[in-house]
């Protein structure tokens, strides 16, 4: 849990350098590259919102049930989305097995098809006279 000093700090530090760090880099001067950048950038900016911020090592395979949790799908799906090819897993067993990549990738793809499906859906209310 953050607080409220914490949300202050990393509030003032964005407001300091202009809302947007282009950034990082060490006491020494090394610029951190631009990858981490993107990682810290997004962990000020939610600090400074009060939003609960988390940084884990992910292992490298998943579990069917941590896989459908991070993709906020049911476990049965998951297995539905296996049969059918649209992402990879190996038997471990008698268990299923997914690779953490696959699975952000996924996951990825799936925000970009919400965010899309959002925008056909205001165009269609845009299309559609008003009364």
């Amino acid at each position: 849990m953050l607080t409220d000093e914490e949300k202050d700090h990393a509030a003032r530090f964005l407001e300091a350098v202009g809302g947007d760090p282009a950034e990082f880099a060490t006491s020494t001067g090394q610029q951190v590259p631009g990858p981490l950048n993107k990682i810290i950038r997004t962990v000020l900016y939610a600090i400074a919102e009060g939003r609960p911020v988390a940084v884990s090592a992910m292992p490298d395979q998943l579990t069917t049930t941590n896989a459908a949790s991070l993709l906020g799908v049911s476990r049965p799906t998951l297995m539905k989305w296996v049969r059918e090819g649209r992402i990879d897993a190996v038997k471990v067993g008698s268990h299923h097995r997914l690779s953490s990549g696959d699975v952000l990738s996924l996951r990825e793809q799936l925000k970009a098809e919400q965010r899309s499906a959002v925008f056909e859906l205001l165009a269609m209310e845009e299309s559609i006279p008003a009364e």
